[in-house]
């Protein structure tokens, strides 16, 4: 598990309203604002068109960073940002609350629109150690954006403070798409935020089939969080608990795809060990252990 460690936790204070983006602080102030943002929020591109002729700054940013570009993106407006992009806008421009273009694509859930961005900035911007794509995404239940993130070398595994992992942030959205895209992946089924599984997290909301595909995966229901309770204590759903309470050691088949896409994991990768990674201990223990001679 690789754990940000940034100056400041994430935080939520970029906030859509209305279909506009502004910092909460200043949510009834748009004097700083342009045509072109508006032009590029609403998705017209024709006016967008016709204000860059007149010489307006694609780079232009509010008093709160969001550039033009940025409302593009998270209206989903692949044309109007692909227009932005050719006429110079900075698609590593950062706003106060710290998103980039690619954190408000990764919001508008648009898989051409991530790729666009993708071919002028970089998955690994700083600013992603706090308002990371990845999690964005995930949490919104924007699979396709997710496999294009984790295509282009995003940490699958990332911890940020107070959020978790990508993995942990689908559980608690009930994303089962993004769950099952990200297990596949490769996400660890134990790392979610500190001592809080992902398992946790699912039982938690109620989340069924994430449950399901968490066990499946070797999630160890026996853990505890920092509270110190298992998973079958954070739930009053019946499905849920007979789920919990019917779950045993893992199969052949779980272990065999659990070691083919994960390896067997070390406490270094993510500080506890999964249900799977205990049984492919006690197998190996078993396998190599020396033969007892009895003598009579």
């Amino acid at each position: 598990m690789a754990v940000v460690h940034a100056e400041k936790p994430w935080d939520y204070r970029f906030h859509l309203y209305g279909g506009h983006v502004c910092n909460t602080l200043m949510a009834d102030s748009w004097d700083d604002r342009t045509p072109l943002h508006d032009a590029a929020l609403q998705g017209r591109l024709l006016p967008l068109r016709r204000l860059l002729s007149q010489g307006y700054n694609v780079g232009m940013a509010t008093l709160d960073g969001i550039t033009p570009l940025h409302e593009a993106c998270v209206g989903g407006h692949f044309t109007c940002a692909k227009l932005l992009l050719e006429h110079g806008a900075d698609a590593n421009a950062v706003s106060f609350d710290g998103a980039t273009p690619l954190f408000s694509a990764c919001c508008s859930g648009n898989p051409a629109l991530v790729s666009l961005i993708l071919i002028y900035s970089s998955v690994h911007h700083p600013a992603h150690l706090q308002s990371s794509p990845l999690h964005e995404a995930a949490k919104r239940g924007h699979t396709a954006c997710v496999e294009l993130l984790l295509s282009h070398g995003v940490n699958v595994d990332m911890e940020v403070p107070s959020i978790g992992t990508a993995l942990y942030c689908a559980c608690e959205s009930k994303a089962t798409e993004c769950v099952q895209s990200l297990l596949i992946s490769g996400a660890a089924v134990q790392c979610g935020r500190g001592l809080d599984t992902p398992l946790h997290a699912a039982t938690r909301v109620g989340g069924a089939k994430e449950v399901e595909l968490l066990l499946e995966h070797g999630a160890d229901w026996t853990s505890r969080n920092s509270e110190g309770k298992k998973a079958l204590e954070l739930t009053t759903d019946q499905s849920i608990k007979h789920l919990l309470k019917t779950t045993g050691p893992c199969s052949l088949s779980q272990l065999c795809r659990w070691t083919a896409v994960h390896g067997i994991f070390t406490s270094e990768r993510c500080g506890r060990h999964s249900a799977g990674e205990k049984v492919n201990n006690a197998l190996t223990k078993r396998i190599t252990r020396p033969a007892t001679i009895v003598k009579r």
